[in-house]
């Protein structure tokens, strides 16, 4: 860091932590010759340091009332943070810079003529790449040369307005390492000014650009205090070796005020009655999307959210530009031709990042999935490679299926029952880019299907025949195929060669479940779909035919529950493990049970249980994700709520009231239909099979934990050894690092896996993911429903399980962490097996991704809850402790009342 205490805007020595992010980039501008940036200098960090130097441990010790109490960073009462700021702030207005900065501020003045002024704050924390920290911190317009100092301690003091702290807190930021620049430069008097984002904020698509412009000085945009024109900008390749620009959409924003500045110095509002005209020509759009792109250029491409004055003379000004950070990031794939990408995550109901790990487990030639492909080695997934990591997430290229009539068919017919909003996503970028249709089968295609279908056909119709055999061959299959695996998994030692072992036994993996699973999976489903078509004539068609899948039996997860059960029954008639597991932690639970001390009932049982299930955790088809019996924090959890559960509510009274209302569904849909036994027959069927949905995966998570527990035992030899801090940390690492590990041959991988712990944190926090994204940087998060019928303030979804329930919401995002209490509505990003306890206690689900035959929506139907799914962002819009009413059989979720 320099120590200077004033900076030429343009010196080379510029850098964030010498003048903050502000002056940072507005230099790389200004350096570069080619762009419209206001001259001036920089008062730098090292000047804000030796400011606040004599007065640091005042501002310390006021901070200090915020580590007080109960609040989290997240949580803290706004009045306080308001009260730790206005005391600060005070402390601030005590000090004057010294003399030796207000000297050298003067003598920079003269070299600006003495003219009037823009005062920048540029802080260290502002302006990142990973996070601008847009509008935190102070600016003052057209200030007088006499006022500059004042205006420097203003920035200064602006480092702790309430919410730069409340930032700074929330994102682990030290507040004593926070520092301040300030850039003043010469005041631009702006006929109209604005913000540009080279890249679409709200799609993501990175060839359009958005201009919002007002009149006068851009204090009046930012502030919020006027409606801006608002241009959406398209850009494409001319053909001729240059970018052009067309206008896609035009909206004149009212603009009764402006702000204008004073002669003299200050600024003024003016009333304005010019509203209905636009600001600026198309033609003076197209040149400030032209000059962003060349400022977007000097850093690396990267999206940047710009500033811009444009004086009374026409001549455009950069003020300021910062990278976009809340842009999804791109699919490692060219930008062209356009590739289309839907989100494994929300299929999967999970909103957490998957481990490296975990996607070698799914992912490319030895992974599950990529195995299944390679076997169908069709197209250009012959390589096996399925998914693009992107954001931490999994994203599947739908291009080659949604751009073939019959796969495209497929997918629109699929699509609604697993994640209705990938659908309208994949339709809105098609429907945007015009995405044609090839010709159905290739011939090579038509070749490998018809082999699947030799397999395939006589295994469905024999089913179709006798489903209770197909239903025991299918269990007595995957049996052994665990069996057999726990067998070979006895003989294998050292890193190389379990890891050889997990790279065969996953590639062969999915091939052998999907030819025996599906086509007799096909029996339990396509009756299911038959009877859905049958019902549309019905007003409540729909319904019926989702109550006869209550209660399904042959369900490996719900029977899993019905075991807990057993276990929390265990513990309830106990006296010591009872009043043990009412009056201590889950997490503390979770400690004594793997260290055997929980009383000898509980301990007893749950051992029992996990012998069975320990291989089950959150986000389980993530085979780096903690299995159960690593840390049994989520299922102590759900245990505290199991045993207040009234034996009214038990488990078995459910199913057995679900099988009840099925069979009557059954009858009625038979005789509204006039077609009894046609009924009976399908619905037989889908009773019969259509339980066993969650069977595959449960094989593929039984397999993964067999293997896990391998290459757990060689972590610790390498944790004994001392090159690795903790077994867990192998599971950051791709499977040929591993396999580098082994070797002795991977170089920094201490390094690699800190930089991997990193990032998976930074991805945990990030809040929306999108359902589906494309090359052109389109990014579909699934917009909230609006229809006609509903009033204003409800919120609506996918119907997926009927009725009708009222009662106080719990967001959940960790069922390791959150207890549901008895009756409340359970409101989540998704659900996967893990979060099948939690149904006994929920009241209803409104969950954020989902389809019909997703896991929350069939296990909620099981359970005879209502359920709506396709909520975007509803973990966000509603808050714990509303009362909300749900009905699940017209998807509208309205608030009751806020508290």
């Amino acid at each position: 860091m320099t120590n200077q205490l004033i900076l030429p805007l343009d010196s080379p020595e510029s850098s964030l932590a010498t003048t903050g992010g502000k002056g940072h980039n507005l230099s790389i501008l200004l350096r570069d010759g080619s762009i419209p940036v206001p001259n001036g200098f920089c008062v730098t960090v090292t000047a804000y340091r030796e400011y606040v130097k004599s007065f640091d441990g005042e501002i310390a010790k006021v901070l200090k009332a915020l580590d007080s109490g109960d609040e989290d960073d997240s949580n803290i009462d706004p009045s306080k943070l308001e009260d730790v700021s206005t005391k600060i702030q005070a402390i601030f207005k005590k000090h004057e810079l010294s003399p030796t900065l207000q000297k050298e501020v003067q003598t920079a003045l003269v070299k600006l003529n003495n003219t009037n002024l823009a005062v920048r704050s540029s802080a260290t924390c502002e302006d990142l790449p990973d996070s601008s920290f847009a509008g935190q911190h102070d600016t003052y317009l057209n200030i007088s040369p006499d006022k500059v100092c004042a205006s420097i301690i203003e920035c200064y003091a602006s480092l702790f307005t309430p919410r730069a702290i409340s930032y700074r807190r929330n994102n682990n930021i030290s507040h004593s390492e926070a520092g301040m620049g300030v850039v003043v430069q010469e005041m631009v008097h702006s006929a109209s000014s604005g913000v540009l984002f080279t890249a679409n904020p709200v799609n993501g698509r990175r060839n359009e650009s958005v201009v919002e412009v007002v009149r006068g000085l851009g204090e009046a945009l930012v502030s919020g205090m006027v409606e801006p024109d608002r241009y959406i900008a398209k850009r494409y390749d001319s053909g001729f070796g240059y970018e052009g620009v067309i206008i896609k959409e035009t909206r004149v924003g009212k603009k009764e005020k402006s702000i204008e500045s004073v002669d003299g110095g200050g600024v003024k509002l003016v009333e304005s009655n010019a509203s209905t005209k636009t600001v600026l020509s198309d033609d003076e759009v197209k040149e400030l999307v032209l000059l962003a792109q060349r400022v977007s250029k000097l850093f690396g491409d990267t999206p940047q959210d710009i500033e811009f004055a444009r004086s009374k003379e026409r001549k455009n000004y950069v003020v300021q530009s910062r990278p976009i950070t809340t842009l999804f990031p791109l699919p490692n794939v060219p930008p062209k031709p356009l590739q289309i990408f839907f989100s494994f995550n929300a299929v999967q109901g999970i909103s957490a990042p998957i481990f490296p790990a975990g996607e070698d487990a799914l992912n490319g030639p030895n992974g599950i999935l990529g195995g299944l492909l390679q076997f169908m080695s069709w197209g250009r997934f012959g390589h096996g490679k399925v998914f693009h990591r992107v954001g931490g997430r999994l994203y599947g290229n739908a291009t080659t299926v949604i751009t073939n009539s019959i796969g495209r068919a497929f997918f629109m017919k699929v699509l609604p029952m697993v994640e209705p909003g990938i659908l309208a996503g994949l339709q809105e970028e098609m429907e945007e880019e015009g995405l044609d249709c090839t010709s159905g089968f290739h011939p090579l295609m038509l070749l490998r299907m018809l082999a699947l279908g030799f397999v395939a056909v006589p295994r469905y119709l024999i089913g179709m025949m006798f489903p209770d055999r197909a239903r025991k061959r299918i269990f007595a299959m995957t049996d052994e195929l665990v069996s057999k695996l726990e067998k070979d998994a006895k003989g294998i030692s050292g890193l190389l060669d379990v890891m050889h072992f997990k790279q065969e036994t996953f590639k062969k993996l999915f091939p052998t479940i999907f030819l025996e699973f599906i086509p007799r999976m096909g029996v339990g489903f396509q009756p299911l779909l038959l009877l859905f078509k049958l019902a549309r004539k019905l007003p409540d068609g729909e319904s019926q035919v989702l109550s006869i899948t209550r209660g399904l039996p042959h369900n490996v997860t719900t029977e899993m529950d019905l075991k807990l059960w057993q276990v929390a029954k265990v513990i309830q008639k106990d006296t010591l493990s009872y009043n043990h597991f009412l009056d201590v932690d889950a997490s503390v639970l979770a400690k004594e049970y793997l260290s055997q001390s929980l009383p000898e009932k509980a301990q007893g049982v749950i051992e029992q249980f996990l012998k069975k299930y320990g291989m089950r955790g959150l986000y389980e088809i993530d085979f780096g994700r903690p299995r159960w019996r690593e840390d049994p924090s989520p299922l102590m959890q759900t245990l505290k709520t199991y045993i207040d559960i009234p034996e009214e509510n038990a488990p078995d009274k459910v199913f057995a009231a679900g099988e009840e209302a099925a069979e009557k569904a059954v009858t009625k849909l038979g005789i509204d239909l006039n077609k009894p036994w046609l009924v009976s027959f399908l619905a037989r069927r889908v009773r019969a099979i259509a339980g066993m949905r969650e069977l595959p995966k449960f094989t593929i998570i039984r397999c993964m934990g067999v293997i896990r527990e391998k290459i757990l035992q060689e972590g610790e030899h390498l944790v004994q050894k001392g090159a690795i801090g903790d077994a867990k940390d192998l599971f950051l690492l791709y499977d040929e690092e591993i396999l580098a590990l082994a070797n002795g041959t991977l170089e920094n991988y201490r390094e690699l896996i800190a930089q991997r712990k990193h990032e998976m944190e930074l991805e945990t926090g990030r809040k929306r993911i999108p359902r589906v994204i494309a090359s052109d940087g389109f990014a579909y998060f699934g917009g909230a429903v609006r229809r006609a019928d509903v009033k204003e303030g409800a919120l609506c979804g996918e119907p997926v399980s009927p009725g009708v329930y009222e009662g106080r919401v719990r967001v959940v995002h960790d069922p390791s962490k959150e207890k549901l209490m008895p009756g409340e509505i359970l409101c989540c990003h998704g659900t996967d097996p893990s979060w099948t306890p939690l149904f006994l206690s929920a009241g209803a689900l409104v969950m954020e991704v989902g389809g019909a035959m997703t896991h929350g929506s069939v296990v909620a139907r099981e359970y005879g809850i209502p359920a709506i799914v396709g909520l975007e962002s509803v973990t966000e819009q509603l808050k714990t402790g509303q009362l909300i009413r749900v009905d699940g059989s017209s998807g509208i979720v309205e608030i009751i009342d806020e508290k």
